[in-house]
């Protein structure tokens, strides 16, 4: 019988890895770190942005996102970090890992990218977007100036990472987060917004930073990577969802892209209720 010819990987695909579970412990008693490893993950290359997220691949083709949190080549050793929490593919994952259990991920991709004149950070997260936001802070240069809000269940989950960086610190819980947002005294100079939250919670941050106070979307990256009452949305989005499909289809007709047309969608989906 000839050999089986692998499947061609079209361009837009991205890269795959074979991986294996090497270890894990908890960094905070809501944060699980899972170390991966594997001969394979030395064709792995980071990005070295700090939001880098790949794509975990579970057994059944089931496609999670995650952020790499460390990557050491010379292991070669990859970290993610897992918020800990009933039900969801990879938490269950993690929770239930041990050393020598396989999963594949992919070739990462990152967007935090300050402008070169920043001259102070303010950077946002609930515990999703905790492991991004702490290799940030640990990747700030010398002379760098940052101020943190971030949500945590418990004083316990408080992560203060090593920088060279000036950062500052203030700790909040989810219901406060969007208000903490809003007080912060922003200083004089050219500042950069990075935030990763609930979506709905990102969408008002870019609609405060963005709309209310102007910033060009070259200041600024938010992101939502997760929706409070999922189900609830997606049953009311399914109602109106030709509404805003075709607000998007005009925008895009009208040569709209990028956070332009976000903020198109965005306020279609702020009129609907959601």
């Amino acid at each position: 019988m000839p050999p089986t010819v692998p499947a061609e990987r079209s361009p837009s695909e991205p890269r795959t890895f074979d991986a294996v579970t090497l270890s894990s412990w908890y960094v905070t008693p809501s944060m699980l770190r899972v170390r991966l490893g594997g001969a394979d993950l030395s064709g792995f290359a980071t990005t070295g942005v700090p939001d880098e997220r790949l794509r975990l691949i579970f057994e059944d083709d089931t496609l999670r996102s995650y952020t790499v949190r460390r990557f050491d080549p010379a292991g070669p050793h990859l970290d993610i970090d897992f918020v800990v929490h009933d039900g969801g593919v990879a938490a269950q994952w993690a929770a239930q890992a041990q050393p020598g259990d396989r999963i594949r991920v992919s070739e990462p991709h990152g967007w935090y990218r300050p402008p070169i004149d920043t001259e102070w950070q303010l950077l946002v997260a609930d515990m999703t977007g905790l492991p991004a936001l702490t290799r940030a802070v640990e990747q700030l240069p010398r002379g760098a100036t940052a101020h943190v809000i971030a949500s945590v269940p418990s004083r316990e989950d408080e992560q203060q990472v090593p920088s060279a960086a000036t950062v500052t610190y203030e700790w909040t819980t989810d219901q406060e987060l969007l208000a903490a947002v809003r007080s912060f005294d922003r200083p004089s100079g050219t500042g950069y917004l990075w935030a990763a939250t609930e979506a709905s919670d990102a969408r008002a941050i870019r609609k405060l930073y963005h709309r209310e106070l102007g910033w060009t979307p070259d200041r600024f990256e938010i992101k939502g990577y997760w929706r409070r009452d999922k189900e609830t949305w997606q049953q009311r989005f399914a109602e109106v969802r030709e509404h805003i499909d075709s607000v998007r289809d005009r925008a895009l007709a009208e040569g709209l892209s990028g956070h332009e047309l976000t903020q198109v969608v965005d306020t279609a989906l702020e009129e609907s209720g959601l």
